[in-house]
């Protein structure tokens, strides 16, 4: 972690800016000790960490290449420092929002597949306890960590999900947002970035919705089809006919589930889809746009900055 007093500490089990091959090489009883003393400094009443496989707010295993708090928000744009066999089982105190940039990572969070080497949005609730890590030290993670009497107020207002797991849609839209904006701040952002967090906690209430079934299950089963195969553009009376409904039914069961039209789900797909793809060097504008299913490059580009707000260009310059 970066101390305030200027000590840098990490470790197998806790968080912060990679460890000095000293540290690394210390006795668990020492490095707990150094762990209660180190993260004791700078928390707040009560929040101590004693046990070092607990970590408190915004702490992670990772160096912070950026980092803003704002009304308790800690947002972090982080790289890890912590191989996959030195990471244990460590719990969350508080929830955070994990979106992963770069990297191999390896998540027990719902929906994950075994190793996720594409961009990914994750929750992970209040007190969470897994040993996500990345495979190796080679990657990129945003971070939005959310302090408990947010959370315990968003609870009230939505049903938010109870166990971490992958958001899909409009989530990692919105989070890929709050990334850029912790990259180019200005004086307007804390209010972007908390705006930023109801849409976030409103994609997770959805999430949720999905999750407890709520709603036919050939609605479930349509948007599967327009996640598989993003590069197919299906007729409304196509999807209609197979889940043996009205369209007018369908595309208005739809949108009130997944808050936007059928045809907006498959185009944020392919946009999902193209992130891969840019980080593919040798791959022209051009050619990842019609890989994507879009009619030209204009068209790819136009759709990509609405929904990321920056150009292809630009995100690839950034990852």
């Amino acid at each position: 972690m970066a101390h305030p007093h200027g000590m840098r500490l990490g470790c197998p089990r806790m968080t912060g800016p990679g460890c000095s091959l000293l540290f690394r090489r210390a006795g668990s009883a020492a490095m707990h000790y150094l762990a209660t003393i180190l993260f004791a400094s700078d928390s707040e009443p009560g929040r101590e960490m004693t046990a070092a496989n607990r970590l408190r707010h915004g702490h992670f295993f990772g160096d912070r290449a950026r980092t803003r708090r704002i009304g308790g928000l800690t947002l972090a744009e982080m790289r890890p420092t912590v191989p996959e066999h030195e990471v244990e089982s460590h719990t969350h105190d508080d929830a955070h929002f994990l979106l992963l940039l770069e990297g191999r990572y390896l998540s027990s969070a719902q929906g994950m597949p075994a190793v996720c080497a594409e961009p990914a949005l994750l929750l992970n609730p209040p007190g969470t306890t897994h040993r996500d890590c990345f495979r190796g030290v080679n990657g990129r993670f945003f971070t939005l960590s959310v302090p408990d009497a947010v959370w315990r107020r968003a609870m009230a207002e939505r049903r938010l999900p109870q166990h971490a797991l992958r958001m899909s849609g409009f989530g990692l839209t919105h989070a890929m947002r709050l990334c850029r904006e912790l990259r180019h701040w200005d004086s307007a952002s804390p209010l972007v970035i908390e705006t930023g967090l109801e849409r976030l906690f409103d994609d997770a209430a959805a999430e949720r919705a999905r999750d407890t079934g709520d709603g036919p299950a050939w609605l479930d089963r349509a948007r599967e089809r327009l996640r598989e195969d993003c590069l197919h553009t299906p007729r409304l009376a196509e999807l209609a006919r197979e889940a043996g409904v009205h369209p007018v039914h369908f595309a208005r069961t739809f949108r009130r589930r997944y808050h936007c039209s059928p045809g907006d789900y498959l185009r944020r797909c392919r946009l999902e889809r193209s992130l891969d793809l840019l980080r593919m060097r040798e791959r022209s504008l051009a050619d990842i746009a019609a890989s994507c299913g879009f009619s030209d490059q204009a068209h790819f580009s136009h759709a990509f900055r609405r929904a990321f707000g920056c150009s292809p260009g630009q995100y690839r310059i950034d990852a």
